[in-house]
């Protein structure tokens, strides 16, 4: 593994993506989910898409200047078309939305529809928690999943996240596939040459494998058997209440890059202050932190953690440097090479060259 500064790899990427055409805004929030993925050890989610994305925005699959609009304004349920744009832009764009309404009416619920892949969803919670709400963010994906007792992809990971205002240094956070492990722990266990572990995946025989190319061919098993296989699919009910795709008719990120992946986003935000005051919700959600770190009792055993806990861990422990495994890296190297954009980490030997300014590559075509 290699580490770097943060500053310099969010600088970098950001360029990269002005330079395909991405507002800065819009590339500086694209940037940023892939870094925070990084950073809480969420490699699956981090700069290694970023190529992936460069790829698709210059064949057209992600609109670079897309412009979302509304659909459907039901006050506190809203559904927008994010106009086939950069999944992680999109999405922020959608949950300060959820936000304002939950501010009007104590509930916000917006649901995007024509989308593409928006990376981590704890990077929408966590927005919608500071801001004072508990925030629930899913999306769907394409089919990779099987349901109990299959072997075809039917249901996508169908990720979900909840996120609690607490201040972010000691903040409970769920993210988590429906699939046992992502799709992404395949394409880095293919890259690295392992083994996955017997559960994660059955081949297209439906029987189960170790083999990352095999699992990567069929299907994924649901976290849980039928209960995660059950939360996919709520996943997909509650998104097509905006017309959004099922994952059925979700387009793969690793498909043909000239066609929006076409799936959907949901993000719920809920005032914490409904009964009471803000800082009560938090004596609540402190007291039952508490508890779950002094259930242990007397037992020898390293301190139960909440969720999300690890990843925080991980996050307050990188001092401010990202690492990237080789295969990243090179991936990365080949795109800076590709849009004329030096990579921050130099090979072995060599200086970093000066990074022209992101907004001064406004006028960039894909």
């Amino acid at each position: 593994m290699t580490a770097t500064e943060v500053g310099q790899v969010r600088d970098w990427g950001t360029r990269v993506l002005c330079a395909v055409g991405v507002p800065v805004d819009a590339a500086a929030a694209v940037t940023e989910s892939l870094i925070f993925a990084d950073l809480r050890g969420v490699s699956t989610h981090g700069m290694l898409r970023l190529p992936t994305y460069v790829e698709r925005l210059r064949a057209g699959g992600i609109n670079a200047r897309a412009r979302v609009r509304v659909v459907s304004d039901l006050g506190a349920l809203v559904v927008l078309d994010a106009d086939a744009g950069p999944g992680a832009s999109t999405g922020v764009e959608a949950a300060d939305l959820a936000i304002e309404r939950a501010r009007l009416h104590g509930i916000g619920c917006v649901i995007a529809r024509n989308a593409n892949h928006f990376g981590a969803s704890a990077y929408f919670t966590n927005r919608m928690a500071d801001a004072g709400m508990v925030g629930l963010a899913a999306c769907n994906t394409e089919p990779v999943m099987c349901a109990p007792f299959g072997g075809t992809p039917v249901l996508g990971t169908n990720p979900i996240a909840v996120a609690v205002p607490l201040p972010y240094d000691r903040r409970p956070q769920l993210d988590m596939a429906t699939t046992v492990t992502s799709q992404g722990r395949l394409i880095l266990a293919l890259h690295a040459g392992e083994d996955i572990p017997t559960g994660w995946a059955v081949d297209t025989l439906g029987r189960p494998t170790t083999s990352a190319q095999a699992g990567l061919a069929g299907a994924l098993l649901p976290v849980g058997g039928p209960k995660g296989f059950g939360l996919a699919f709520a996943v997909d009910a509650l998104l097509a209440l905006g017309g959004a795709s099922t994952s059925t008719h979700v387009l793969p990120l690793s498909g043909d890059p000239s066609l929006a992946q076409g799936l959907g986003h949901l993000f719920l935000a809920v005032r914490a202050d409904a009964t009471g005051s803000l800082d009560d919700y938090r004596r609540d959600i402190e007291d039952l932190v508490s508890a779950v770190h002094g259930s242990a009792g007397d037992l020898d055993v390293p301190a139960p953690l909440v969720p999300g806990e690890p990843e925080l861990g991980r996050e307050q422990t990188a001092n401010g440097l990202i690492e990237l495994s080789p295969h990243v890296l090179g991936e990365l190297r080949l795109l800076a090479a590709a849009v004329g954009i030096p990579f921050p980490i130099p090979p072995s030997g060599a200086s970093a060259p000066a990074l022209p300014d992101a907004r001064a590559q406004q006028g960039g075509t894909p």
